[in-house]
């Protein structure tokens, strides 16, 4: 919870309050361009009162989305609920001294709901997971297909407007039912995928996403988080949309979108819908990510520098502890089996 107000800050009255209010539902619309939220960033890192303003609308829209709506107002009471919207509520209540409290009351609560109408608007997410080794394919009301991946979870929200998903944690093969009055997202970490007609796959790791087309084109734009603006200036994400057309995958992480590349062999970037895992050139930390979604037991790594062991080749799930035991041979490793999981060590 933020400070309260101070006693003579007139949160009605103050420039950073009224700005907050116009950045937030601003960024509630689903066109919210790049450029906005970089705008929205700047503002934010121009002064401390800017994000302590803009974290108490947001305070303030948590709290409203439990108001209820007002109870009908008869045409007798109707003149005594009337809200001059050209002044502000504190004012129109003063003027106002023989208004009843149930009346305050109601218009407060409609105000409420009219400040947060899009809250209520907005239909609940479905939510979908696998465990550890289990794969499952979910069938939408647009008529698209996801197939997820072991220890994957998605949350799914289809509105008239557009079609929103968001790739947890895991990987997901999307198969996207054409309707270009609609467009389907899904955001990933650092990036969101668009799509109007086509099949993609998305693969989420601890600190970056791959985005791998199978068939159509697909436009990967860059999440905006908020960063002062020093940091922005200082490291240089690739704040731009990046397209990915059949054929090619793209990588996005924290420093941006990379260009995409062709991929050498196209059916190997769903081969683990049929039991095969296959790397290419991929340092062994993020392999691991990917195999312990399968792996009986967590593999774990003994020291960060084993992490930076460049693999290539296939994984079969089912039979992981072949190929622990390759690695070992390859790359002169130790596997020591524990309890509840394997640990990989340098001889």
């Amino acid at each position: 919870m933020t400070d309260p107000l101070p006693e003579a800050l007139d949160a009605e009255h103050d420039p950073a309050h009224l700005a907050a209010a116009e950045w937030f539902v601003r960024l509630q619309s689903p066109d919210v361009s790049l450029e906005d939220a970089i705008a929205w960033q700047s503002w934010m890192s121009a002064s401390p009162a800017n994000a302590r303003a803009y974290a108490r609308i947001e305070e303030v829209a948590e709290l409203v989305r439990d108001v209820p709506a007002p109870e009908s107002v008869s045409l007798r009471q109707r003149p005594a609920d009337q809200y001059d919207p050209s002044v502000p509520v504190r004012q129109w209540l003063k003027r106002r001294t023989g208004v009843p409290r149930r009346a305050a009351v109601a218009m407060a609560a409609s105000l409420a709901a009219a400040a947060c109408v899009w809250f209520w608007n907005e239909p609940s997410a479905q939510e979908y997971s696998t465990v550890v080794g289990q794969s499952r394919q979910v069938s939408l009301s647009d008529g698209s297909t996801i197939v997820m991946g072991g220890y994957t979870a998605i949350e799914v929200k289809l509105t008239r407007q557009r079609r929103s998903i968001e790739l947890i944690r895991g990987e997901a093969l999307f198969k996207v039912a054409k309707d270009r009055t609609r467009p389907f997202s899904v955001r990933a970490g650092d990036a969101t995928v668009v799509a109007v007609g086509t099949v993609f796959d998305v693969l989420r790791g601890s600190d970056r996403a791959i985005v791998s087309v199978t068939e159509g084109r697909v436009l990967v734009e860059p999440v905006v988080r908020f960063l002062p603006v020093s940091v922005l200036h200082e490291f240089k994400p690739k704040v731009r949309t990046v397209p990915v057309d059949a054929g090619e995958q793209t990588t996005a992480g924290t420093a941006g979108i990379e260009e995409p590349t062709r991929v050498e062999d196209p059916n190997a970037v769903a081969a683990w819908q049929t039991g095969r895992l296959a790397f290419r050139l991929q340092p062994l930390r993020y392999v691991l990510e990917d195999v312990n979604r399968y792996a009986r037991k967590p593999i774990v790594l003994e020291g960060d520098e084993l992490g930076a062991i460049v693999i290539t080749g296939t994984v079969e799930r089912e039979n992981i502890a072949g190929w622990v035991g390759s690695l070992e041979r390859a790359f002169d490793l130790q596997a020591v089996e524990e309890a509840d999981r394997i640990v990989i060590r340098s001889r």
